[in-house]
């Protein structure tokens, strides 16, 4: 063998070549497996992925099913003219749809240049726009801000895959996006460009819970959608990247640099030309808007509204078997057209006239609702209220009769601080706390047009109303309705059922109830043997139990619910029902409606609050336009009564309240301690109630304002109207007769009474008009010392009696010296008339002798 040198390299140099190769061949095989593991990682990826995507996609239903329009829809409302006076929408309803015709090329190329500018080009998806958001994501550091997203999946994003705000993982949004490409490709074979361009545009987001342009352009510009120019068209686009952030009343300038870039897009693309594109710039848009949105600010949710959609839901449910979650889904998103029986006209004269501080005689006092909750020191909880802040101040001041009224926020609030610092102790923190400040006296008013049942106008408080479904004491509170109540559970059933006409008689003197009670008239005065009439003209107490008491509480229980009024128990079926002495009180529209029974000739029609409400497809599924009226009162009864009321109006107690220019009839009303007072009336177009009085019950020291109101506001409406009277109907017939008994008169008696003559002449349904003579009035001789009947041994005169009146009233037994008597008997020339009187009876007559010797004229006889 050689071992030399030389050898000994070519040895070195070929192991190192083997070597070599062997490495090479190593490299060259961890490559090839390096190659193989990645490609064998792609492809189970993309085997992965593609089972992944089809598993997705398995679980979508066939794209022809799928319904890409919006779903929900603000409904609206129109007063009896036809105007939109407000709008309901829920979360995700507020909108209206229009169609693709209506809405300006302007405002569809914004949409289209700002956010998918290949729109009219891809099939759905723009890879090239994926490539653009994904290099701007990793030029940003992986941050991926800018959308990929085409109108289309946008679309089917906001209507098909409407759970994506609540995604709660990358990953959710991810099967969701890969889910939502698929469809998009699939969709775009389907339908065209233009039908997924309108429903893009009456769905997309457009900040201040308004949803699709036309809701947009309403709030932002108060016009239609068809009206919007190219600058504002341009702001409502650059709007839809982020409401919050672009919105255009709370970050206008954030709103104007994105306007611009949309309208730089809109150059680009060639929708706009470079004039356009100067004069949208230059245009002073942002003004416009924050002005409007002043405006809006201040306007405020309608009572009458409020009492509106609790009807229709309540019909929903009645006549349409809706459960009460579908009713409300329906009324809030259905998109429903709601035809009201609102007069915006009266309605703003009621809001006026109950707002106006100058009918309450500059009466103007502050309470509050008060909630305190305390974390004391020793970690217990204690909860206060206006009602435990009342109780405190009750007891410092040893006034059970304290109330939290003050003149002022600023006052009340001082007495709140105060209080606070009373009760809270060393390491007690204030763990939350609520105050709400109401304007009092508090008032509310309805008015119904009687004929039909229509509630034209509906105020449930007085002061700024700033939400929907605050307090509505029209329809939501029951308070006492004083002596407006007479007509409705006494008078009516007496004429109607109870054999009494107005004529009628009961002796006015100081009586009790069944259980003792004193009854009281009002001004502590009693008139003796008083008519009905006048009974009501002068709203006397002691009347009308006295007439409840003949016909019986069970008959005026039952009209009274005949005529309305849902809030009566069984325990009101008693005496002092008659005087409005009720458990729980009556409504304020239960009242009017029941006036408005009355007003509408006896007739009783629901008070209803709209005609028709139309669905979203324009069917009519509500319609109220045949209220049918139910007989309650005879038209005669109805009539009699209106003519009682309007004597309260010229020479009653509602005189305050009457107005020229209408036939008007009223009964006023108000309760203990004036805590309330009501004014009901009507003229032959309208019926209104107006209740005032203090939320807690704090008694008045001026009720006058009720009236002051009622006139103010129906002398108002019905300014321009025709003149008309009640009209009379047939069946009325006429008599003269006696106050003091309702009978037929006696000529040279009951006329020579000496607060004047007592004959006078009153309505009568046919068949009730008396056929007996007065059996009040006695004329004959009078005992010159006692003024008694006289005795066979006392001097004696010619005079006037009335027969039974009690101690205490105007009509107690009286005589009439014969100086005087001529002049309350002028055609008797003042000569003494002889010994007679009269008991009533028919016509004919006898004579006869009392026990004390009298002999007395008897006309008829028995």
């Amino acid at each position: 063998m050689n071992y030399g040198k030389e050898n000994a390299a070519k040895q070195s140099a070929k192991l190192a070549g083997r070597s070599k190769r062997k490495r090479h061949s190593a490299g060259l095989a961890i490559i090839r497996i390096t190659l193989i593991c990645i490609v064998s990682v792609i492809v189970a990826s993309g085997v992965f992925a593609y089972l992944y995507a089809k598993n997705l996609i398995d679980q979508l239903p066939d794209v022809s099913t799928i319904d890409i329009s919006p779903t929900g829809y603000m409904s609206k409302v129109y007063d009896s003219d036809g105007n939109e006076i407000e709008t309901l929408a829920s979360t995700g309803a507020n909108r209206t749809y229009v169609t693709l015709d209506q809405i300006p090329e302007d405002l569809q190329h914004a949409f289209v240049a700002i956010e998918d500018s290949r729109f009219y080009e891809h099939n759905g998806i723009d890879p090239q726009g994926i490539i653009r958001a994904a290099v701007d994501g990793v030029l940003n550091g992986f941050h991926f801000s800018q959308g990929a997203s085409t109108l289309t999946q946008q679309l089917l994003k906001n209507n098909y895959f409407t759970t994506w705000t609540s995604e709660h993982t990358k990953m959710d949004s991810i099967n969701r996006k890969i889910q939502e490409q698929y469809l998009a490709v699939q969709l775009e074979k389907i339908v065209k460009k233009s039908v997924i361009l309108e429903n893009y545009l009456n769905s997309i987001n457009l900040g201040q819970n308004t949803l699709g342009v036309q809701s947009a352009a309403e709030r932002y510009f108060n016009k239609p959608v068809s009206e919007l120019t190219l600058s504002e068209s341009a702001v409502i686009a650059s709007i839809t990247q982020n409401p919050s952030k672009y919105n255009p009343i709370t970050h206008p300038e954030e709103n104007a640099k994105r306007r611009k870039k949309c309208l730089n897009h809109m150059l680009d693309q060639g929708y706009i030309t470079e004039n356009e594109y100067e004069a949208a710039l230059s245009d002073d848009v942002y003004d416009r808007i924050q002005v409007l949105n002043t405006e809006l600010s201040t306007s405020s949710t309608s009572y009458f509204v409020d009492a509106l959609t609790d009807e229709i839901v309540a019909d929903l449910q009645e006549k349409l078997g809706y459960s009460e979650s579908e009713a409300y889904s329906l009324l809030y998103s259905g998109g429903l057209s709601i035809y009201s029986t609102q007069d915006s006209n009266i309605q703003s004269i009621v809001e006026e006239e109950i707002n106006n501080t100058d009918n309450y005689n500059k009466l103007e006092k502050i309470s509050f609702s008060y909630r305190l909750t305390i974390n004391k020191a020793d970690g217990s909880t204690k909860n206060y209220s206006d009602i435990t802040m009342l109780s405190y101040y009750q007891a410092a001041k040893n006034n059970s009769n304290y109330n939290l009224e003050f003149d002022s926020e600023e006052a009340a609030a001082e007495a709140i601080e105060a209080y606070k610092a009373a009760i809270m102790e060393e390491g007690d923190e204030v763990a939350g706390e609520s105050i709400t400040y109401t304007l009092q006296p508090q008032a509310a008013m309805t008015i119904i047009n009687h004929s039909t049942g229509e509630v034209v106008a509906m105020v449930g408080g007085r002061g700024d109303k700033t939400a929907a479904k605050t307090l509505n004491r029209a329809t939501g509170i029951k308070r006492q309705p004083g002596s407006t109540f007479k007509v409705i559970a006494c008078y009516a059933a007496a004429l109607d059922a109870g054999g009494m006409t107005l004529a009628s008689v009961e002796n006015d003197m100081p009586t009790t109830y069944r259980n003792g009670k004193p009854v009281k008239n009002y001004n502590n005065a009693y008139l003796g043997w008083t008519n009905i009439r006048t009974a009501i003209t002068h709203s006397i107490n002691v009347v009308t139990i006295e007439v409840m008491a003949d016909i019986g509480t069970s008959l005026g229980f039952q009209y009274a619910k005949d005529l309305g009024i849902t809030t009566l128990i069984d325990g009101d079926n008693n005496q002092a029902l008659a005087l409005g002495g009720i458990t729980d009180g009556v409504t304020n529209v239960d009242l009017t409606s029941a006036y408005a029974t009355i007003a509408n000739g006896g007739e009783y029609n629901k008070p209803i609050f709209y005609t028709t409400v139309v669905d979203h497809q324009g069917n009519i599924i509500l319609d109220n336009r045949e209220n049918a009226p139910k007989r309650v009162l005879k038209e005669t009864t109805a009539w009699l009564l209106t003519s009682a009321m309007q004597d309260v109006m010229t020479a009653g107690t509602g005189k305050v309240a009457n107005f020229e220019g209408m036939a008007v009839a009223g009964k006023s009303g108000t309760t203990t301690k004036n805590k309330d007072t009501v004014f009901a009336g009507f003229t032959p177009y309208y019926t209104g109630v107006i209740w005032g009085g203090f939320d807690d019950n704090t008694p008045q020291s001026y009720t006058t304002y009720s009236k002051v109101i009622w006139k103010a506001v129906m002398s108002r409406i019905h300014q321009g109207l025709p003149y008309k009277n009640f009209t009379q109907p047939s069946g009325i017939v006429q008599a003269t007769v006696c106050k003091k008994s309702g009978k037929l008169a006696v000529a040279g008696v009951c006329d020579c009474d000496p607060r004047g003559s007592q004959v006078y002449t009153e309505y009568f349904e046919q068949g009730t008009e008396p056929t007996e003579y007065c059996d009040k009035h006695y004329l004959g001789n009078v005992c010159t010392e006692s003024h008694m009947f006289a005795t066979s041994g006392c001097p004696h005169y010619t005079g006037v009696f009335i027969i039974g009146a009690g101690a205490g009233s105007q009509d107690e037994p009286y005589g009439v010296d014969p100086a005087t008597f001529g002049q309350y008997c002028p055609f008797h020339g003042g000569e003494p008339l002889p010994n007679s009187g009269s008991f009533g009876g028919s016509a004919g007559g006898s004579t006869e002798t009392t026990d004390d010797g009298i002999k007395i004229q008897v006309i008829g006889g028995e």
